[in-house]
């Protein structure tokens, strides 16, 4: 009696073990049923901010791995240093230095970095922003004469009075016109003397073209001439909120040796100002073709009214006096 206990308890105890690993038991594992959101990704981007505090912006772009769960961000950073409007940063102290931002929502929460760099272009070791052979006074005094409905024309040699002035002295006849321009001049030069130049008042419209020397004089890389126009139109933008800015692209050359640096050039920066209702990119290259240049490199009297009438076309409205 007692072997034949043993062995009906022992099938009890098989039955048990085999019910504990075989699949139809009741028991089941628990299914995670935790919602997948994905990530967020963030780079960290860069500002400028000069003496007189005009400065860039940059654009905060979250990039979330399912579009699908992205969510609204809150950002959490050091308020003396730089604001953020929308997704819009923008420095407020003069100083070289890296804020943290932190973005939040519910289910996300990421931290990257916003560079400030406080640009002194009189100690710059480079010489890029060297305006000590320029006439900048004299470019200044000009414009003071500039009212709130001057169109002012600036830039490199195409507005230097050497070789639009003959064309100015029929043009301007009878409208609110100025030109400033000044030869040999890149995009770095009018970083540190724009303000100079024109000076306190904002004039009506600012039309410029400039970029041809960075790459003829300065044999710049075409990512740094496109980060310095850029720039340029930024601080510009911040100095004189109220004005239109218009920019001719850049007018390929006889001498074809940075065509392509300049092709490349003008296709960013139309993109680039197209994000913004402050800035035109005015499309003169594509109508001037080396036949209308006197020199190689600067139209003749006549084929100016190529500018003119393309800066017309692309909604300037010149003042008359």
């Amino acid at each position: 009696m007692k072997l034949k206990f043993k062995a009906v308890l022992a099938a009890a105890v098989t039955a048990l073990t085999i019910c504990a690993f075989t699949a139809g038991c009741t028991d089941k594992p628990e299914e995670n049923n935790t919602p997948d959101y994905g990530t967020l990704s963030i780079d960290d981007l860069k500002v400028f901010i000069t003496q007189d505090r005009s400065c860039t912006f940059a654009e905060i772009q979250p990039v979330f791995s399912k579009p699908e769960k992205a969510e609204s961000l809150t950002y959490t950073y050091d308020t003396s240093s730089i604001k953020i409007e929308g997704n819009t940063v923008t420095p407020v102290k003069r100083e070289d230095k890296e804020v943290n931002v932190r973005a939040k929502s519910e289910h996300f929460n990421v931290v990257f970095k916003v560079e400030i760099e406080y640009l002194k272009f009189a100690e710059d070791s480079s010489g890029l922003y060297d305006l000590s052979r320029f006439d900048v006074a004299q470019r200044a005094e000009l414009c003071k004469e500039a009212t709130a409905n001057t169109t002012l024309f600036i830039g490199d040699s195409f507005m230097d009075n050497h070789f639009i002035g003959e064309y100015m002295r029929s043009f301007a006849q009878g409208k609110d016109v100025l030109h400033a321009g000044i030869s040999s001049t890149t995009s770095y030069h009018w970083e540190a003397a724009y303000s100079t130049v024109i000076g306190s008042t904002a004039p009506k419209n600012i039309v410029m073209h400039v970029g041809t020397n960075n790459f003829y004089d300065v044999h710049d890389l075409t990512s740094d001439t496109q980060d310095s126009l850029t720039r340029l139109f930024m601080l510009m933008h911040s100095k004189y909120p109220s004005s239109n800015i218009y920019w001719f692209n850049i007018t390929q050359r006889s001498d074809t040796s940075y065509a392509q640096n300049v092709s490349e050039t003008n296709v960013y920066m139309a993109e680039w100002c197209a994000k913004y209702d402050w800035i035109t990119c005015v499309d003169t290259c594509s109508k001037v073709t080396t036949a209308m240049l006197g020199d190689g490199v600067h139209p003749t009297t006549e084929n100016y009214k190529v500018f003119t009438d393309a800066l017309v076309e692309a909604g300037c409205g010149i003042t008359e006096k």
